[in-house]
């Protein structure tokens, strides 16, 4: 049934709905995020009335996080929606108006012919789909708003692997999957506790990738965690420096210095370009574990 009108009094809440068991049974059973599509809505299902109260509460979070942050809080008359400005960009984040299921951000330059709108759009899906939702952490928030912090052509190669996060297929000739992490998962190497945000951005940039396999078997697929700097004032992308544990494979994280560093000596970076995007792609393509190199 459509959403019923509640009067504009102060105490119109308090007016009881009633509910049929078959309607509570469909706010409370896990399903499907509508509106997305599947491959894009992640593997975790929960229900109607948890997204709901999970985009609220991220509502709130990324409130908060706004004011801490070096981001711009702008006024808003409409209610429910959160308005604020970086250096580069506008943003505009609400509750989908159709569903009340999912965060929504929507962005737009500061200066005309800044971005192409395919860039604006794979953010505004990143956020929907891997940041503002299940399962609901207020440091996917923290990390996503350092991103959107960043300098613009800093910025725009983030946006380029995200592409190749939500659409793998238009990257086939590539040898592994990406995958951003907004915190650090327990298999990365212990630079940072697990669970915190992965993204640290000052002189030099932290994040932390994760590389899939492409494998016909995806079950079988080999994983690995890679931690990345980039160097603002060199330009150069390597991998940061990881301690050693005892009883860990070094072969992984040394295949990949190694691309890193020979991608650096074979393209020195132009004044204003940033390197990240084609480092990492060029990594996507050239990394060759052997058997036995799991991590």
């Amino acid at each position: 049934p459509p959403p019923r009108k509640l009067p504009h009094r102060s105490w119109a809440a308090s007016i009881p709905t009633i509910l049929t068991h078959s309607a509570l049974n469909v706010l409370l059973l896990p399903s499907p995020t509508p509106g997305l599509m599947p491959g894009l809505a992640g593997s975790y299902l929960c229900s109607p009335l948890e997204r709901f109260l999970g985009s609220v509460i991220m509502r709130r979070h990324l409130q908060r996080i706004i004011q801490q942050e070096t981001l711009q809080l702008i006024n808003s008359n409409e209610p429910g929606v959160i308005m604020f400005k970086t250096d580069a960009l506008k943003c505009r984040v609400a509750l989908n108006p159709k569903t009340n299921q999912t965060l929504q951000l929507k962005v737009a330059p500061e200066t005309a012919g800044q971005w192409k709108q395919e860039e604006l759009q794979v953010l505004e899906k990143f956020f929907e789909t891997r940041v503002a939702g299940p399962p609901f952490k207020a440091n996917t928030l923290i990390a996503f708003t350092k991103l959107l912090g960043a300098p613009t052509h800093i910025l725009r190669d983030c946006v380029h692997i995200m592409k190749l996060e939500l659409f793998p297929d238009q990257a086939s000739q590539l040898k592994w999957n990406v995958q951003f992490c907004l915190t650090i998962p327990p298999s990365a190497p212990p630079i940072a506790p697990p669970g915190t945000p992965a993204v640290v951005l000052k002189s030099k940039m932290l994040f932390f990738l994760q590389l899939t396999q492409k494998s016909a078997v995806p079950q079988e697929a080999m994983s690995i965690i890679v931690p990345i700097i980039y160097d603002m004032a060199s330009g150069t992308t390597q991998q940061a420096d990881i301690p050693r544990q005892q009883n860990s494979s070094v072969a992984a994280p040394m295949m990949v210095s190694n691309i890193l560093k020979r991608f650096a000596e074979l393209n020195s970076p132009r004044p204003g370009e940033c390197t990240i995007f084609a480092a990492v792609r060029d990594l996507m393509a050239n990394l060759t574990l052997p058997p036995g190199g799991r991590p």
